[in-house]
């Protein structure tokens, strides 16, 4: 085709500064007066009419004594420009949303039991502000939401710390430690009780998740870091909700994390025994790339999280027990 060339040479040649003093002057008619409307001087659109014109091959205006009259190449090239910088304007007020968080979405991972129960909450308040984002969750194990991260197919993923090893390619923002409870219905024996040892609970039995479930190996961990002996198990479940209902109706007692049961709908009906671990988990945040600089959608997000998190959950450490002390709690079992 005849103008063959001239599409190959547009993509690199066309100057967006070009279409928009065409514009400019189709609308103003002359160039002096386009120029008062761009801030240039009126060389500085002679110019770039002259440059478009050279570019595309063709005269775009009739220069004239009362102004300037686009030709007939000048007029089929009108509508094309127009839309080419309606479009432009729309892009840019689409990045301006974005960028201010008004629109968008968000792509945000979590392991199978949840680290932070209140995470809906949050996530209903930067709706209730931005009703125009999406928010995807997806579910994953720790690991394989690591690998999304580094991937790009999630921006930030909220996990507990206990299983993940030191990464300098990522940036953790923390919420809170979090802490490890034990559970029992209110009218278990040991509900009542002011004081209790770990030799005392390890004759109850117990509700537990499988040995494959990422909360088992997070408390048989915690046990072993602080030298307790892991209680014996005579039922094995997998949701959070299915212990809770065991330890309620079953007479068991279960493990719990105390977030989790302070935003739990079985509160009312569990009592939190009268044990206190003497060390958190591990901290509870998101997690995210350090190389990528997170949206004002995260940013808002984790904002509302730390809002959320109670303050009971800002935990501190406690110092490490005596040896002694540790070694009487690894007492045999009677």
């Amino acid at each position: 085709m005849q103008h063959d060339h001239l599409i190959r040479r547009l993509p690199k040649n066309l100057k967006l500064g070009e279409l928009r003093v065409f514009i400019a002057v189709l609308e103003a008619r002359s160039f002096r007066k386009a120029a008062s409307m761009l801030h240039l001087t009126q060389p500085a659109v002679t110019r770039a009419i002259a440059s478009l014109e050279d570019l595309l091959e063709v005269r775009l205006f009739d220069r004239r004594s009362e102004g300037v009259v686009p030709t007939v190449h000048g007029l089929s090239f009108a509508p094309r420009a127009a839309a080419v910088f309606a479009e432009l304007r729309r892009a840019a007020q689409d990045l301006s949303l974005i960028s201010s968080g008004q629109q968008g979405s968000l792509r945000l991972g979590i392991v199978p039991m949840p680290a932070i129960p209140f995470l809906p909450i949050a996530v209903r308040r930067l709706r209730d502000e931005h009703p125009e984002v999406l928010v995807s969750i997806v579910e994953d194990r720790e690991a394989e939401l690591l690998d999304r991260l580094r991937k790009r197919d999630i921006e930030i993923a909220i996990l507990r710390m206990a299983l993940l090893e030191h990464d300098d390619e990522m940036r953790f923002d923390r919420f809170f430690d979090e802490k490890l409870c034990v559970l029992a219905a209110r009218d278990h024996p040991l509900a009542m009780r002011e004081h209790l040892d770990w030799p005392e609970l390890l004759q109850a039995d117990w509700v537990l998740p499988p040995a494959d479930c990422i909360f088992y190996e997070h408390m048989r961990r915690t046990l072993l870091e602080i030298g307790l002996e892991m209680p014996r198990v005579v039922v094995e479940a997998y949701s959070v909700h299915h212990q809770y209902t065991m330890a309620l109706h079953g007479g068991m007692l279960a493990f719990g994390m105390r977030s989790q049961f302070e935003f739990a709908p079985e509160k009312a009906l569990l009592r939190r025994l009268a044990y206190e671990f003497p060390t958190p988990v591990r901290p509870v945040g998101a997690m995210s790339m350090r190389a990528h600089e997170l949206s004002p959608l995260a940013l808002q997000l984790i904002g509302h999280i730390r809002q959320l998190a109670p303050p009971a959950l800002e935990i501190v450490a406690p110092a490490p027990r005596p040896a002694a002390a540790r070694g009487a709690d690894r007492r045999p079992r009677g």
